[in-house]
């Protein structure tokens, strides 16, 4: 396949994983390994080496996410500020070690695909254990990934698209969140 056929079945299945997300779904995690298939094949050809191995790894989360949110127990909540101040600084390390890691490769844009693989981890983690700061990670990872897709040499117009649009659903997701968090009385 080529890279824009592997761009689009991204972009394609990546649209139907967040809405199914937005909607709380838990079958969102199964369209998702298939939507990370088709990523890590288009990072691959395109050097976005972080990219990749973000992908590969994440079908791993995507399996725990899919069992936890099979839980009855599982359900929305927010971060307590102590792990909100340990995840801010987890980025901020996590992004200083993968550029100095991706700066040593042919990778075209090592800072941002440092700061996207390591915004993206922390933002599933927090998804499958349905924190709704998650989408606040979301939304800075999706803008942080519009303008690499835009800067790489060969822009990837389907997936900056997809982002943009995931921008918008990362905002809704967390107002979803929200009002669901508020009708079972919000409790920390």
């Amino acid at each position: 396949m080529t890279s824009e056929q592997l761009e689009i079945l991204a972009t394609a299945f990546g649209l139907l994983q967040g809405i199914l997300v937005m909607l709380n779904k838990r079958s969102n995690w199964i369209i998702y390994v298939i939507q990370l298939g088709f990523l890590i094949a288009f990072s691959y050809v395109n050097g976005l080496y972080g990219d990749m191995v973000q992908s590969g790894i994440m079908v791993g989360i995507c399996a725990y996410a899919f069992m936890q949110w099979g839980n009855p127990e599982s359900a929305i909540s927010y971060l307590k500020p102590s792990h909100a101040i340990t995840v801010s600084a987890l980025v901020i390390v996590g992004t200083l070690v993968g550029y100095a890691i991706l700066a040593q490769t042919d990778d075209p844009l090592p800072h941002l695909d440092s700061f996207t693989t390591v915004t993206t981890f922390v933002a599933i983690a927090l998804m499958a254990l349905r924190k709704i700061e998650a989408w606040i990670v979301w939304f800075i990872n999706d803008i942080a990934y519009i303008v690499e897709y835009y800067m790489l040499p060969d822009q990837a117009v389907y997936l900056l698209a997809l982002y943009i649009i995931w921008t918008v659903m990362a905002v809704l997701s967390f107002l979803n969140w929200t009002r669901e968090y508020n009708k079972r009385g919000g409790n920390i």
